[in-house]
């Protein structure tokens, strides 16, 4: 079993759900790979953030903090390890760090734009609930 997602999605974007509700992208086959199946790249957030910030907000954090290369690379999702933050995972074999980090600001980007869709929104449970 993979690691608890920090993103949910709207139900009508799966088969068979109706409704306005929203699903953990965790449940099904959605969960973030094991940690031996990934690496991850993890950005501490400000726990404050879950009350000041949007979702795109705190994603556009994400994103700077990747850029500027102050996001940790790691062979554990720190969100599930009680750390204020969001874990990316890259799929294992990845060249190197810079290798990583480029991939995890390509994934960023695309569910930055899932969020300003409206598709998709983060689990402030997860992350600021621990």
């Amino acid at each position: 079993m993979g690691q608890d997602s920090v993103f949910i999605v709207r139900a009508e974007y799966f088969e068979g759900f109706d409704g306005d509700a929203w699903v953990s992208v965790s449940s099904q086959d959605f969960d973030d790979p094991d940690n031996e199946e990934a690496d991850w790249v993890t950005v501490v957030l400000p726990e404050e953030m879950g009350y000041t910030h949007s979702d795109e907000d705190i994603m556009m954090y994400v994103l700077h903090d990747i850029r500027i290369r102050r996001a940790v690379v790691g062979e554990v999702a720190l969100h599930n390890m009680g750390t204020v933050c969001i874990s990316i995972p890259i799929p294992v074999g990845s060249a190197d760090t810079t290798a990583i980090l480029v991939r995890a600001e390509g994934d960023v980007n695309k569910w930055l734009e899932h969020i300003r869709n409206g598709m998709v929104a983060l689990d402030r449970e997860i992350i600021f609930g621990r």
